[in-house]
């Protein structure tokens, strides 16, 4: 059969299969002497959507910090214990829509500032998932309105998302902080937190 003759019996089965519909499956690659159909990888964006992002805006913990958070850091640093729930999810994949998450750190934090490092695990209470378990520092930090903020930011090493960061955001309102100036400190807080996978 001659080139020109192959170019046309391709040309006309392309448009057969645009005409059922069947178009995207198929792309024409030039050769020097005739055309070929070639199937075109489908599998690329159901890889790249089962590691994308999830962010679970509305989560809530319960944290404790000894000794007690003040204004200064104490020379043996503070340990900080996290848990919560994410609260509801929304992740690319459909399947991380909910779950619990724990904290474990140390470090020099204070009601105003510091730093702290640890590990972490958050739970998904979807079929079919595994826990992501990941590394953190994190650091404090005053808001214009008075409210102390503790963003942890890390890599998960190991379950879903594994090689992807995640980035932990509490808010520590201003009432709480009054305990900063008593002998025992801030001991606990409790309220929103909102996690990021990216």
């Amino acid at each position: 059969m001659s080139a020109r003759a192959s170019s046309i019996r391709w040309t006309a089965a392309a448009a057969s299969a645009a005409a059922l519909g069947l178009g995207g499956l198929f792309s024409v690659v030039a050769a020097p002497s005739t055309a070929l159909a070639m199937p075109v990888d489908t599998t690329a964006n159901a890889t790249s959507s089962a590691t994308g992002l999830v962010t679970c805006p509305l989560g809530a913990e319960t944290a404790t910090y000894s000794p007690g958070l003040h204004l200064t850091a104490p020379p043996s640093g503070v340990h900080l214990h996290s848990a919560g729930n994410l609260g509801v999810c929304v992740s690319t994949d459909l399947r991380h829509t909910g779950g619990s998450f724990v904290v474990d750190g140390d470090g020099p934090l204070t009601c105003v500032g510091g730093s702290s490092t640890g590990t972490g695990t958050a739970t998904w209470a979807n079929t079919g998932t595994h826990p992501s378990r990941f590394t953190y520092t994190g650091a404090v930090s005053v808001r214009p309105d008075g409210n102390s903020v503790l963003v942890l930011t890390g890599d998960i090493t190991s379950g879903d998302y594994v090689g992807h960061t995640l980035v932990e955001t509490k808010v520590i309102a201003s009432t709480d902080l009054t305990a900063c100036l008593t002998s025992e400190g801030l001991t606990t807080t409790s309220g929103p937190v909102s996690f990021t996978i990216v």
